[in-house]
């Protein structure tokens, strides 16, 4: 077989056009030589193995991303080297196709294909009754040759029809590998159809952490891990790119990665290999274009300059065939963008005049507010100092909550942190009020809101009257101030239904932050209830990922207060709700985690777990203090109460005493919440024997409500008075609608007060009355707290509480020291008996002594069977 390179010497010059086209260029028939420090990437090379048995394969990517050496190292690898024709074409490909096709077919005779001799003095552009005798003599072939087109993007529609018309005619000995910066004009749709197209894209060219890290091996440096992230955040992978930037650490200090858009390798590799090629339209597209994140045909041609739209697609699909890195973008069908390396040296080789940019930002700006691309709006409007437009964005786009709930990490708090510290509109008062909020910065939202200048006037759009609620809510809350609260979620939740639905659909949030709002203002009011009721409709809501935060936030105050309102076994599972829910949202540090905790706290003690209340107890206080402010009071209230019930189940009431004395009440919108711990004061002063000081206090309190008669006729029993201690007891229980905890309380007044008449089974009626009203929730803690004449009762048969907590046990109360008592309580607290003795300031053998001590007066062998036993009797 005659070498086609020794056969075109004897081409005479009669033209110098014949002459031009009949010449063969030894360097488009040559696979490319491995560049100096290649980097082999095997996992591609095997992949290519299978890839190119189907007869087209297609591997696109930008230029620098490693195409043709790929393809060259798999060539290089191949058994059958040999059957490789290898053609490199260029832009006289397309405008001489005589001497593409001259080209084409000395490369298939090079591998073997037995062409003749007269086909390469084809000067006269293509014969189709020549690519039919091509088509035979491969069709005869004893091999397959695979034909691999370099830059497969220079040649036009007809050429590449051709080629297709060799391929499909070659009955199976021709395969194609089409290497290009774009998809070719070739019928891939066809091949893909019938499974016969296989494609190695771009993302599949990026190369992975490990090649990153490998290709700098090669310079002779060893990246860090926080060095490899930035060269791959920088690069996405490009080859090219990686390459220029170990290369430019190795000339400089080779331990900061530089940024790499700025640097003289990236530019100058940009400009040679596409800037300055580019016309005058193009580079005018390309200054407006290139401010774009991602683009449209129609956005692009409304920044870039004065074409149509069909003409700016044109100039678009121009510049890919350039290698500009356009790239679609996943799951956003028709929307383009450059690479991130490219768009910066855009924006920095090809400015704009001030008035231009600022022109096209504003466009492009309204442009992804109407198509609901509110951080694009944001974002162009920013960029420009156009923060009364950034506002009104925000605002029209119902998105001020979102600023508020995703705190200083937001993607919109990031884009709005240059707002001027004066904003010029209400809108701009209200965003710069949601940033504050965002940031926890109360002070400064509360001086941007001061005043009713701002405030949108009743015929104000319905956004911006909406939005104005929004930050006051959060700033009442914030501040504790419970009637603004109030005021303001009434007016949200009668402007939420003026909303077209779908906009409201589009932002699930701002349903449930007002919602939540309604709900905390009936809490703070102290209307139980209602708040339940709310937080409930706000949980029911929260049905998107975007609502995590407020769902934790919801699901635990729902469980709070429910607790508060007795209904423990609702209270505990909303509680479990909430720390899972807690568990898997990632704004942990935003939302209030010892809420669900001091729920579980209550619900513990009511059932008179206490083991489990202390532990709950003491992690909701270490919450509370870390998130503590003047809004933390009905917590610190709850958790106050839950302290000192399980200091007097150890016995301990001047203490409990002392901490509900303790406890102060910042608001004076908290009335309730003072007069829950006025109530608790009261019953630890009855529990204590000081009856007369619990009149006094009632007296003070004044108030009419059944728990205060409950409380009243427990003072009455105290001092000697069980006649009036009934009155009290059944003027509560002829009210309807009582919460359970109340009912408990009177009819155990009525039993201890009946007995302590000599009507014994009266009273055994109504203890078992109040005993079975604790069967479904389980709060037994007041039966146990109970009067001590209702404990011989309490032994009777079917009286002892069914409590699925722990049930009392029948038989006598062994009496133990103080001391026994102390070590009783640390055994239950779990303390090593090292920690005991060193508290007690005794000898470990002395602790040890009183513990077996204490088993022996329990009747048990082991120390968790005394603390089981010890809470079954109440003593701890």
């Amino acid at each position: 077989m005659l070498d086609p390179i020794e056969t075109s010497g004897g081409v005479t010059g009669d033209a110098p056009a014949r002459a031009d086209a009949s010449a063969l260029l030894p360097a488009k028939l040559a696979r490319p030589e491995p560049v100096e420090r290649w980097l082999r990437r095997e996992r591609l090379i095997d992949a290519l193995w299978s890839l190119t048995d189907r007869p087209v394969t297609v591997v696109t990517g930008p230029a620098g991303s490693g195409k043709s050496q790929l393809i060259a190292a798999w060539a290089d690898d191949s058994p059958g080297w040999d059957t490789i024709a290898w053609l490199t074409l260029d832009q006289d490909d397309r405008r001489q196709p005589a001497r593409m096709w001259r080209h084409l077919l000395a490369a298939l005779r090079r591998a073997g294909a037995l062409l003749p001799a007269a086909l390469l003095d084809w000067t006269d552009g293509p014969d189709h009754r020549a690519v039919i005798e091509v088509a035979a003599v491969l069709a005869r072939h004893h091999d397959p040759i695979v034909l691999v087109l370099d830059d497969v993007g220079w040649l036009d529609a007809e050429q590449l029809h051709e080629v297709e018309f060799l391929l499909r005619h070659a009955q199976g000995r021709l395969r194609l590998v089409l290497i290009g910066r774009h998809r070719p004009q070739f019928p891939l749709h066809r091949y893909r159809l019938t499974d016969q197209l296989s494609e190695v894209p771009a993302a599949d060219l990026a190369l992975h952490p490990a090649e990153v890290r490998a290709m700098f091996a090669l310079y002779g440096i060893d990246l860090t891990d926080a060095a490899l992230d930035e060269v791959t955040r920088q690069t996405r992978g490009w080859l090219a790119g990686v390459r220029l930037c170990a290369m430019a650490m190795r000339d400089e200090d080779g331990v900061t990665v530089p940024a790499l858009a700025g640097h003289d390798y990236i530019v100058d590799y940009f400009a040679g290999e596409i800037l300055d090629r580019l016309t005058p339209p193009q580079r005018r597209l390309l200054a407006g274009v290139g401010r774009l994140d991602a683009f449209t045909a129609e956005l692009a041609a409304l920044v870039g300059g004065p074409h149509g739209t069909g003409a700016t697609w044109d100039v678009l699909a121009d510049l890919e065939e350039a290698g500009a890195f356009l790239e679609d973008v996943p799951g956003m069908r028709g929307t383009r963008r450059f690479h991130p390396l490219f768009r910066a040296v855009l924006r920095d080789r090809l400015p704009l005049p001030a008035e231009e940019e600022r022109s096209a930002r504003l466009v492009a700006a309204r442009w992804c507010a109407r198509h609901g691309e509110l951080p694009g709006a944001v974002g162009h409007a920013a960029a420009v100092g156009a923060w009364d437009a950034a506002a009104r964005f925000v605002v029209d786009d119902l998105a001020v909550a979102e600023v508020i709930m995703d705190g200083p990490t937001g993607r919109l708090t990031g884009l709005l942190a240059g707002m001027p510290a004066t904003p010029g509109t209400p809108e701009g008062v209200m965003v710069a009020a949601a940033l504050a909020l965002s940031h926890d910065d109360i002070t400064r939202a509360e001086r941007l809101l001061a005043g009713d200048a701002w405030l949108p006037g009743p015929d104000a759009a319905l956004p911006s009257r909406l939005a104005a609620c929004i930050v006051r809510q959060s700033v009442a809350y914030e501040t504790g101030d419970a009637e603004l609260l109030q005021a303001v979620t009434q007016t949200a939740m009668q402007l939420l239904p003026q909303v077209d639905h779908g906009r409201v659909a589009a932002r699930p949030e701002l349903s449930v932050f007002v919602l939540s709002g309604v709900a905390t203002a009936h809490l703070r009011a102290g209307r139980l209830a209602q708040a339940a009721d709310g937080y409930a409709a706000a949980v029911r809501a929260a049905v998107s990922e975007r609502c995590g935060g407020l769902l934790a936030y919801c699901t635990q105050h729902l469980a709070f207060t429910e607790a508060l309102l007795g209904r423990l076994r609702a209270a505990y599972d909303a509680a479990q709700r909430a720390s899972d829910v807690v568990a898997r949202t990632q704004e942990l540090n935003r939302g209030p985690r010892h809420v669900a905790d001091a729920a579980l706290a209550w619900v513990a003690v009511e059932r008179y777990d206490t083991a489990a209340a202390w532990h709950y107890l003491r992690t909701a206080e270490a919450g509370l203090e870390a998130g503590s402010g003047p809004r933390e009071s009905v917590y610190a209230a709850s958790l106050a109460i839950v302290r000192s019930r399980l200091l007097r189940a150890r016995g301990e009431l001047p203490a409990a005493l002392s901490v509900l004395r303790g406890t102060p009440v910042a608001a004076p919108a908290r009335r309730w919440v003072r007069h829950e711990l006025d109530l608790a004061e009261l019953r630890v002063l009855v529990a204590m024997g000081r009856h007369e000081e619990a009149f006094r206090g009632l007296a003070l309190l004044g108030l009419d409500r059944p728990e205060v008669d409950v409380v009243r006729g427990a003072a009455f029993l105290a001092a000697g008075d069980p006649q009036h201690a009934v009155e009290c007891a059944h003027r509560v229980l002829r009210q309807f609608g009582l919460p359970v905890g109340v009912l408990v309380d009177a009819w155990l007044l009525v039993a201890a007060a009946t007995a302590r008449q000599g009507d014994q089974e009266r009273a055994a009626e109504a203890l078992q009355t109040a005993v079975e009203f604790t069967v479904d929730d389980g709060g037994t803690r007041a039966v146990y707290e109970s009067d001590a004449v209702l404990r011989r009762l309490l032994r009777l048969p079917g009286v002892a509480p069914a409590d699925p907590g722990r049930p009392l046990v029948a038989g006598p109360v062994p009496v133990l020291s103080a001391r026994q008592a102390e070590v009783l309580r640390h055994l239950a607290a779990l303390t090593p008996a090292e920690e005991v003795a060193a508290m007690m300031h005794v000898s470990v053998g002395t602790v040890r002594t009183h513990i077996r001590d204490v088993l022996r007066k329990l009747q048990v062998t082991s120390r968790s069977e005394a603390v089981r036993r010890a809470r079954e009797l109440g003593l701890v």
